[in-house]
């Protein structure tokens, strides 16, 4: 919680939220019971999944500026409370039709956005999160991912075109994955995560209000997220499997890898920065990853295995990576190009430090040096340089290529009656 500069954590075993500020300077405060206004008792929570905190700034109420948001996983239902525990919201399986009568409710994460529509993950709903409006109603589903394209898929697609009703009711109907995690940025665009050892269709999404994934139109949807491929040891595959996903106050993206214990950091437009952790018992490494929050440039990684929470702080390459990064971010591209030099002083093979000189040479008109950087570290960007460069070479020629052209036209003239005067007197040396 950047607000009060809190740790939210949940322990599912224990059934409680404990909560301490971000450097553990302070005891844990356990909540574990939550008084109900309307029934005027206690409830306690059954193996809570997921929490958000979101605060209404405008409270003249303190204890109610802060209102917590908790997935109570085996009691079906969303828990709003306020900080001392009062509930104040209770979200349960919505009666609406639509909804669909054999579909449980059993929540696994939450999040809300800034006009207060509560969004609830639910495992065994491949239409997307469910959604409910401020005043606790059902809207409707959000953010359903895509069918992932298999041969098979498409196979009893076909089959199912041509065969009669009954013979393709025998086909399998392929449905897409559902997302198994979920955050929301300062801007209200929601970031989807899919836990999955084989598919690749929207492992990761970035969604505006509307539902539609914006990394299809911006060209990022088929990104590989994670590792670039899977590898074999043992008669097994092992690849990345996106389990959780944070977006920090600065836009940048934490996805954490279940399948190897691993951060894989991006910038807001999906560019790597980093990736770290990994596997194994020692100090920075994990067993079983399941959450992940930033804060401040510190890192906050779960292991439920462990009952540990690792943090990483930012090294100085990593403050120089993200200060030339902030620049670039605010289109400062001469001003970043200061702190990308030193990144290639410091490591010559960090490819995105190119892509950031590159901007820079080609926000200054230098479309040659732009190209350079640009070569083999962004095609798309050596495609501008190249299409500025070319209109530039057009501009500064433009002279000559005009006076090459009317030479060009007159020697045409010219040669047109010559060769009109030869034909004229080879006829008349005929006759």
């Amino acid at each position: 919680d950047r607000e009060t500069k809190s740790l939210y954590i949940v322990d599912s075993g224990n059934n409680r939220i404990l909560v301490t500020d971000v450097e553990y300077k302070n005891q844990f405060i356990i909540m574990d019971y939550f008084y109900n206004p309307e029934t005027k008792k206690y409830e306690t929570l059954k193996n809570p999944h997921g929490i958000f905190v979101k605060h209404d700034n405008n409270s003249l109420n303190e204890n109610e500026s802060t209102m917590i948001y908790i997935a109570d996983y085996d009691n079906n239902r969303v828990i709003g409370c306020y900080a001392d525990g009062t509930i104040f919201q209770t979200f349960e399986r919505p009666s609406d039709e639509f909804y669909g009568a054999e579909v449980t409710f059993q929540p696994n994460k939450v999040v809300v956005d800034v006009a207060g529509n509560v969004y609830v993950n639910i495992l065994s709903i491949t239409d997307g999160a469910v959604m409910f409006a401020p005043d606790g109603s059902f809207s409707n589903y959000f953010g359903a991912n895509r069918v992932e394209q298999t041969a098979q898929a498409i196979a009893n697609k076909f089959w199912r075109t041509i065969l009669s009703r009954e013979a393709a009711a025998s086909f399998i109907q392929a449905v897409p994955m559902e997302f198994n995690n979920f955050d929301i940025d300062d801007d209200g665009f929601i970031y989807t995560v899919t836990q999955s050892k084989s598919a690749t269709t929207d492992i990761f999404k970035k969604m505006n209000p509307a539902g539609e994934n914006i990394l299809i139109n911006l060209g990022y949807s088929d990104y590989t997220y994670g590792d670039m491929a899977s590898y074999y040891y043992k008669n097994q595959t092992y690849g990345s499997q996106i389990t959780d996903v944070d977006v920090d106050e600065n836009g940048t993206i934490r996805l954490l890898d279940f399948g190897n214990g691993r951060i894989f950091e991006y910038t807001d437009e999906c560019d790597l920065l980093f990736i770290y952790g990994g596997k194994g018992n020692q100090k920075g490494l994990f067993t079983n990853v399941t959450a992940i929050e930033a804060y401040n440039s510190v890192v906050y990684v779960l292991d439920s295995r462990k009952n540990s929470i690792t943090t990483f702080k930012r090294t100085e390459f990593g403050d120089i990576v993200h200060e030339a990064m902030s620049l670039y971010n605010l289109g400062k591209y001469e001003e970043a190009s200061g702190p990308w030099q030193e990144v290639l002083t410091r490591d010559s093979n960090y490819w995105f430090a190119y892509i950031g000189l590159g901007n820079a040479e080609l926000s200054q008109g230098n479309y040659s040096e732009a190209m350079n950087y640009f070569y083999r570290n962004s095609r798309a960007g050596y495609n501008r340089a190249f299409k500025q460069y070319r209109m530039q070479f057009v501009r500064d020629n433009f002279n000559v290529f005009m006076i090459i052209i009317l030479v060009l036209i007159i020697a045409l003239i010219v040669l047109s009656k010559l060769r009109k005067h030869f034909k004229k007197k080879k006829a008349g040396g005929t006759k």
